[in-house]
């Protein structure tokens, strides 16, 4: 991949939208580009992620939609099944640009350090969130990265008040929110405007994964789409639902959203996006 390919994805993400929905696709370097890119304007970025736990959420939640909606937040594909989806709406996608958290997070915390930037993880239990701590600054010990647990009470305003001011005192310059979907993404979504800091990563169980608290599915289930397999296999009490009921409410929500644009426009087919030989996209009708 060339510099300028890497320099163009690190100032500003391609976008891709598909049946009301906002994509930006990135490879692993990309992406880490993205996040440590000088941001000395003062442009803030939230970083989303996109699975099909994700999709349904952003139906069901005011919230969560209204976060993504925002023209800051940047939603990666962290799902193989979304790539899929996006490549059968012809979009010009590959394997390589589903950047899901456990495969590119701990050269996040690699570079940070390297590069002299802080990092706040907010969320997990106390005892997760201190031994994933210790082993951070254990491998990286330049690394500056502080921590709050994810418990308090998401409506009560002096508790989230003093969330605040906690990485307020840390002065991250990046914020990782490693709570469940869609609780971290109400929490930014409230508090945004006084979360001062340059990148919001909305990290999920990501720093579990790291703690060794959750055991990481291996990295060639994630290729080959079947890692929410192994994941339903070792937690199927709270992974049931999601995993194999929400994906037909999700399709029926879509199913209706494809009919309604295919009788808008006439029964025309979406239009086919290639990739050119340049790197950019053409549209096919």
């Amino acid at each position: 991949m060339s510099q300028t390919t890497l320099d163009r994805a690190a100032s500003k993400p391609p976008e891709l939208r598909m049946l009301g929905y906002r994509f930006h696709p990135l490879r692993k370097a990309e992406l880490l580009d993205f996040l440590f890119a000088d941001r000395t304007s003062g442009q803030q970025v939230v970083l989303a992620g996109a699975n099909l736990h994700g999709l349904y959420m952003y139906e069901r939640v005011p919230e969560y939609r209204a976060l993504l909606s925002r023209p800051e937040v940047k939603v990666i594909v962290d799902g193989m099944p979304v790539i899929w989806l996006l490549r059968l709406f012809g979009k010009p996608v590959v394997p390589q640009q589903r950047t899901t958290w456990a495969d590119w997070f701990e050269d996040a915390l690699e570079r940070a350090g390297r590069e002299g930037r802080r990092v706040f993880v907010l969320g997990h239990t106390q005892a997760v969130l201190d031994t994933g701590l210790e082993e951070a600054r254990r491998r990286w010990p330049d690394l500056a990265i502080e921590g709050r647990n994810g418990f308090f009470d998401l409506d009560d305003p002096e508790a989230c008040r003093a969330v605040l001011d906690d990485i307020r005192t840390s002065r991250p310059d990046l914020l990782v929110v490693g709570m469940s979907m869609p609780r971290q993404e109400i929490f930014v979504e409230r508090y945004l405007a006084e979360i001062d800091v340059p990148v919001v990563g909305l990290g999920g169980a990501a720093f579990a994964y790291f703690a060794g608290d959750q055991v990481t599915p291996p990295r060639w289930l994630g290729w080959l789409g079947f890692e929410w397999a192994y994941r339903l296999f070792k937690d199927p009490r709270r992974l049931a639902a999601r995993y194999l009921v929400e994906p037909f409410g999700l399709a029926w929500v879509l199913g209706g959203r494809l009919l309604r644009e295919r009788r808008r426009k006439g029964g025309r087919r979406p239009p086919v996006e290639a990739v050119s030989r340049t790197g950019g996209s053409y549209r096919s009708d």
